[in-house]
């Protein structure tokens, strides 16, 4: 998938593992920091399994997710951005490390040497990439990350909130 949807799902992993109400007694820092990079990595893994075309070309798609990525940081509060950071680095590290450097290669004509990649969800044999056509498949599952980033997102809505929306006063 488009490391766009991939980011997507880094707003719900973010969402989902940090307790904004103090319930649980780690709120932020590494702990969940760390939960939210494996999360992101184990999704990333499922989503690169499922059949899915590539929607966006790979110059809108990096645009785009750099504007996503610089949203998530400037909308969210400074004490949970290593939870968020973390998250979407595990959404996308499995591309950095298996794709950057054929993509450097191709679009900025480096030489960068390409080695055998290693997460298995990128290998001919498991990966869900569909490079010819149009896949109803795909479109049901890109559609799915965006709804139940949704779900999660409303769900939790006021974890959401207290990530992601700064108020000059808070709620009463």
């Amino acid at each position: 998938m488009n490391i766009l949807f991939h980011l997507v799902t880094s707003v719900g992993v973010t969402v989902i593992v940090t307790d904004t109400t103090g319930i649980c007694k780690v709120r932020e820092g590494i702990i969940p920091g760390i939960c939210a990079f494996s999360a992101g990595l184990i999704i990333h893994g499922i989503l690169d399994y499922l059949p899915h075309t590539y929607p966006f070309s790979a110059t809108v798609d990096v645009f785009l997710s750099l504007l996503v990525v610089a949203a998530l940081i400037i909308s969210s509060k400074p004490k949970y951005w290593l939870i968020i950071c973390l998250a979407m680095l595990g959404s996308v590290f499995p591309d950095v490390i298996d794709l950057l450097p054929s993509i450097l290669n191709k679009y900025l004509t480096f030489d960068l040497p390409v080695g055998n990649k290693i997460f298995p969800w990128h290998w001919a044999d498991y990966s869900g990439s569909i490079f010819i056509g149009k896949s109803i498949a795909s479109d049901i599952n890109h559609f799915s990350v965006l709804i139940i980033t949704i779900i999660v997102c409303y769900c939790r809505r006021k974890d959401f909130i207290e990530i992601f929306i700064k108020r000059k006063y808070p709620l009463t």
